[in-house]
């Protein structure tokens, strides 16, 4: 049952990068929600026409029967498509309903399909190829609206195209097997239509994810840059508690840019990026805000206050390109971040104590905490001061 529900899983949501997956399945499910309610608000509307145009001989099932069952089908699936699944919020959602969307429109084949060749086989020679026609029509609606879940549309035109025209080959007319084969076209460029969407979708999901991450990022040195890091910033806020942010300043920079040029001074702030990225972690951001100053921002549980000591020691033991030494200056506060006030509160005692770092000597690192507390005095404790092996 696993291994069966799995390849219906995969058939139903094909091989997609994986960055994209959960937004490829949420517009999917999104859009068959929407264009889902059009499509059975028409085919319920349909229902009592199809009704009258089953021919007498064709019995009192096919005629009431199967059009009153394809009513409450619509009616069913109007009532499902009004409700709110907040695909966004959760998509696991949207997999769910991919998979109810496929099984859903599988029993409204089966019902078309089976009106649709009752009714021809008890039409008049004269009328009978109405019936494939008006199936082929609503077939070929339901397959473009279930365009974004491929296994669905296939279903809609295996069973609803695939089944009539291999009737109308059976029966020996030219002009039935020439409507065949015109319904077999039709539907095979249906499918080559559905596949282009398809491309087409992931491309520009993957080009959107691409756009994302370029708006989100430092081009030089390919950490987080202040947008992204106000944003995460707004997801820390919403869960609540401390969070601390880390304002990491290098130490001299323009003296590096004079001496060795602006190439050497890039290749400098990218090596000291790396280092600062590899301090960060899960729940924490490492970006650059700017110029040749950083930033780490976590949780306080996530980004421990002692995180400062082993990234001094690392940025000022690197080997550098341009072959001298690096230091930093570090100030470390913490402060809740549910609105951009207390954001800017946050930054500002974070700022304040980088700039005691510098007075102090540069490649330290001081707490506000420890700052305010001493505020008055000679000075205040300082973390570390001593060299870190």
């Amino acid at each position: 049952m696993d291994r069966l529900r799995t390849f219906l899983r995969n058939a139903a949501i094909p091989d997609l990068p994986p960055e994209v997956r959960n937004d490829f399945v949420v517009a999917s499910a999104t859009t068959v929600q929407k264009q889902g309610r059009w499509l059975f608000a028409g085919l319920l509307l349909t229902c009592p026409f199809a009704a009258l145009a089953t021919p007498d001989g064709a019995g009192w099932f096919v005629q009431w029967g199967l059009p009153g069952l394809m009513a409450l089908y619509c009616a069913l699936g109007l009532k499902t498509l009004f409700t709110n699944f907040q695909f966004q919020q959760k998509p696991w959602r949207a997999e769910r309903f991919i998979m109810s969307s496929w099984q859903s429109s599988l029993v409204g084949a089966l019902i078309s399909t089976s009106w649709a060749i009752a009714a021809w086989l008890g039409a008049d020679d004269g009328v009978r190829l109405y019936y494939p026609v008006i199936l082929v029509m609503g077939s070929l609606a339901t397959a473009y609206c279930m365009a974004s879940i491929r296994a669905a549309a296939a279903t809609h035109l295996v069973v609803d195209i695939g089944a009539i025209a291999l009737l109308l080959m059976l029966t020996g007319s030219t002009l039935d097997i020439a409507t065949a084969v015109s319904l077999g076209v039709a539907g095979l460029f249906q499918w080559r239509m559905i596949n282009e969407h398809h491309r087409q979708v992931v491309e520009l999901l993957l080009l959107k994810r691409k756009s994302q991450a370029l708006a989100m990022t430092d081009p030089l040195t390919g950490v987080l840059n202040r947008r992204a890091l106000l944003d995460f910033a707004g997801e820390l806020g919403a869960q609540g508690g401390q969070s601390r942010l880390l304002i990491i300043d290098i130490d001299r920079f323009k003296a590096i840019n004079d001496t060795h040029g602006h190439d050497v001074g890039d290749a400098v702030l990218q090596d000291v990026a790396r280092l600062i990225e590899g301090a960060a972690g899960d729940g924490v951001r490492a970006a650059r805000l700017g110029g040749e100053e950083f930033a780490l921002l976590g949780s306080t549980a996530a980004l421990p206050p002692g995180k400062a000591l082993p990234l001094l020691a690392a940025i000022r033991e690197a080997a550098m390109p341009h072959a001298g030494r690096v230091t930093v200056s570090i100030g470390v506060a913490e402060g809740t971040l549910e609105d951009d006030a207390a954001w800017r509160e946050l930054y500002h005692r974070a700022d304040k104590a980088l700039y005691a770092a510098k007075r102090m000597g540069r490649d330290r690192a001081v707490h506000a905490a420890d700052l305010e507390a001493a505020e008055g005095a000679a000075s205040p404790r300082v973390v570390p001061e001593r060299r870190v092996a």
